[in-house]
């Protein structure tokens, strides 16, 4: 296997020893081109687990969006695609058993044919689909299942951090699992949660055409994929501490974080913090390390990389110059942060606190345009729908911390052309919203969520 690239670029090319301000670079681990022999070889055949929440909670359009995205699905597979779907509410019921996508009129027919009813036993629902793909894993088939619902499980297991640890086991053993958020009062902790532990991909929406991109970009990843489960570690040298934005380390001790498929000609990004001491050796403040999965199955691992930069006094370090796009990334990855207080503040309904941190955010210097854009859409939709808004920070400052780019960093801009977007791998669009913009008609007096944000 020609092996992927580590880069390390420093915001800049220098560190000052037991400075205030921390020291931040960002990590990319870049796939090589895909080779010629292998542009014509199709993807590994999916093994898809479709698991439809029918709970009366998903009554009206979530349910009509739930079906029409599942044959929409249906419908784009391939003949040797095998497909099993499974139709939850507070009992579990095997609509299909695995079968080849041959007749998709067919198991159009079996999906429309789920109606909404009773309590919901989401974990159930998830659990059967992974035991209907189970006895058939096989390393040289892709085996996922796509759990769509509005995550208000009420029976069965209901501890999130227990079906975390069980999703994660059933990626383990080779079955991913992606989420699918319907509804206006979706769960979005567990879904993506479940989507995270499960090493898929967590998407939302409210009609089967917000969803449409959302499979497209799934599909296409699968398609292209280099390779999957990545992992970054890092650990601090001595008198170092360092951490991954968005989670601390103690100094000296490693951690790691999933950053999911690279697909080839593509790289995944980190962001490295270092509060270097005294004592520091410039040579060593930080390695790093990727580990990963083939598509065979194989583990394999890259690395260390050691971040070492020259130290430097302050008139040197005042006039090093930044890179404007390793200092947009890093930007992305440090708003993503702040964004999660955000979302805290719409949660207590603290909307005044929430728009004044929104507007502190825009007056970033480094800021992407992209990142300016879904900072502008965010607070638009805090005064619009608080409930919605609040999913839209969570789901989005997961896209600002961890999406796939371009493998080359001259192809990113901080400026975002909507024509050069629109002929991207969809997996490399940068999208201002995550859940799209459809919503429903907020009731007389207030918004949707029955929240009216304080001016």
């Amino acid at each position: 296997m020609n092996p992927p690239k580590i880069e390390i670029l420093p915001l800049k090319k220098g560190f000052l020893r037991a400075a205030a301000d921390a020291t931040h670079v960002l990590v990319r681990l870049v796939a090589p081109a895909k080779p010629a022999d292998v542009t014509e070889t199709p993807r590994s055949p999916l093994d898809l687990a479709l698991v439809i929440d029918r709970s009366s909670s998903m009554s009206g359009r979530p349910i009509a969006a739930a079906l029409e995205s599942a044959v929409r699905i249906v419908r784009g597979l391939r003949d040797d695609d095998r497909v099993t779907i499974v139709a939850f509410d507070d009992h579990i019921e095997v609509v299909q058993s695995l079968i080849a996508v041959t007749d998709r009129e067919a198991l159009a027919l079996r999906i429309n044919a789920i109606d909404a009813r009773g309590s919901t036993n989401l974990f159930g629902g998830w659990e059967e689909g992974v035991k209907q793909l189970a006895p058939f894993t096989r390393k040289d088939r892709i085996a996922r299942v796509i759990l769509l619902s509005d995550g208000q499980a009420n029976q069965g297991l209901l501890n999130e951090q227990e079906i975390f640890a069980q999703v994660a086991k059933a990626a383990g053993a080779g079955i991913t699992t992606s989420t699918v958020g319907l509804g206006h009062g979706f769960n979005e902790s567990l879904m993506t949660g479940m989507a995270s532990a499960g090493e898929g991909v967590a998407n939302f929406g409210q009609t089967a055409d917000d969803l449409d991109e959302a499979f497209e970009e799934q599909f296409a990843i699968i398609s292209n994929s280099f390779l999957r489960q990545v992992k970054v570690s890092v650990q601090g040298g001595s008198d170092v501490q360092v951490r991954l934005v968005g989670e601390f380390l103690e100094n000296g001790a490693t951690r790691s974080r999933k950053l999911g498929t690279l697909p080839w000609d593509a790289s995944l990004v980190a962001v490295v913090e270092l509060k270097i001491g005294a004592l520091a050796k410039a040579d060593a403040l930080a390695a790093v390390n990727f580990e990963a999965t083939t598509k065979e199955g194989e583990v394999v691992k890259f690395g260390p990389a050691l971040i070492s930069l020259p130290e430097v006094d302050l008139v040197a370090f005042s006039v090093l110059p930044v890179d404007a796009d390793v200092a947009a990334l890093i930007d992305e990855a440090l708003v993503a942060e702040k964004i999660e207080v955000i979302e805290a503040l719409t949660r207590s309904h603290k909307f005044v606190e929430a728009k004044l941190a929104f507007e502190d955010l825009l007056k970033r210097p480094s800021l992407s345009d992209w990142a300016k854009q879904k900072i502008e859409y965010l607070k638009r939709l805090l005064d619009e729908d608080a409930v919605m808004a609040a999913k839209e920070m969570r789901y989005g400052r997961g896209r600002l911390m961890s999406q796939t780019k371009m493998a080359s960093m001259a192809c990113y801009s901080m400026e975002v052309d909507e024509g050069a977007e629109a002929v991207k791998a969809s997996y490399l669009r940068r999208k201002r919203a995550d859940g799209q913009a459809t919503k429903p008609k907020p009731p007389q007096g207030g918004t949707a969520g029955g929240q009216t944000p304080q001016a």
